[in-house]
């Protein structure tokens, strides 16, 4: 990678809402929160919003679940950080913590998190990563025994002309709207190459496998260009 993702960010957090409401036509907040629901199923007492950006997914959890859990949400970009505050604010949120910080050092003991989430983030943590165990191994140390992530990340159709026609939509909507609303089409094109050059749901779930984890549940959304991965931690044997 030769530009790093913080820098990337800070290019485009400005427009990064507004960028995504017209790329998936505002079915992200949709999803968000079909994902929070799930989440809130498992009735945790304590929430790891990871890579929590503008912090669209950590405010739908407290939206729905109240004062009933605690949510941390943390991410590398002080600026997305700070539009998430101004946002949890104005929602009248007061259950959600915000922390700057790397995901490959989690400021929280082992068996933390009863759940972890995070939406349109483990691209970035996995995507041709050099990081990528770090990190996975990171996620694992926090999260209990049993523990669910929930992650709401791009995928890849399997459908033939479904496919052709969301990395069709990648690289010649994504990246020249992109460039004409935030000015900087080199992070879109990064954010398009990686959504298109995602694992299959195969790779994953071998990925995934490898650092101690079960995909339990997926749910497709747009004929699987997006998903929602319901993921178990495993105890690891001796």
């Amino acid at each position: 990678m030769k530009f790093s993702l913080n820098s990337i960010y800070s290019n485009i957090y400005r427009r990064y809402d507004l960028m995504n409401r017209l790329f998936t036509f505002g079915l992200d907040q949709k999803w968000r929160k079909y994902a929070a629901k799930q989440c809130i199923k498992e009735h945790p007492a304590k929430v790891l919003d990871l890579c929590c950006g503008t912090g669209d997914l950590a405010i739908a959890l407290e939206l729905l679940a109240g004062d009933k859990i605690n949510i941390t949400g943390y991410d590398a970009n002080k600026q997305m950080l700070e539009l998430a505050m101004q946002k949890s604010r104005k929602k009248g949120c007061s259950c959600i913590e915000f922390i700057l910080g790397d995901a490959m050092s989690i400021p929280f003991p082992e068996d933390s998190f009863e759940c972890i989430t995070i939406s349109f983030g483990f691209r970035n943590l996995t995507y041709h990563n050099p990081y990528r165990d770090k990190y996975l191994s990171e996620i694992y140390r926090v999260l209990k025994v049993n523990g669910k992530i929930f992650i709401l990340e791009s995928g890849i159709p399997k459908n033939l002309m479904m496919r052709f026609l969301f990395k069709t939509y990648l690289y010649f909507i994504l990246i020249p709207l992109g460039l004409i609303i935030s000015g900087s089409g080199r992070a879109y094109r990064y954010l398009a190459q990686s959504s298109a050059g995602f694992y299959t749901e195969e790779e994953l779930k071998q990925l995934l496998n490898e650092h101690g984890f079960q995909i339990q549940s997926t749910y497709r959304f747009f004929f699987g260009a997006v998903n929602l991965l319901i993921v178990v931690k495993n105890k690891l044997s001796a």
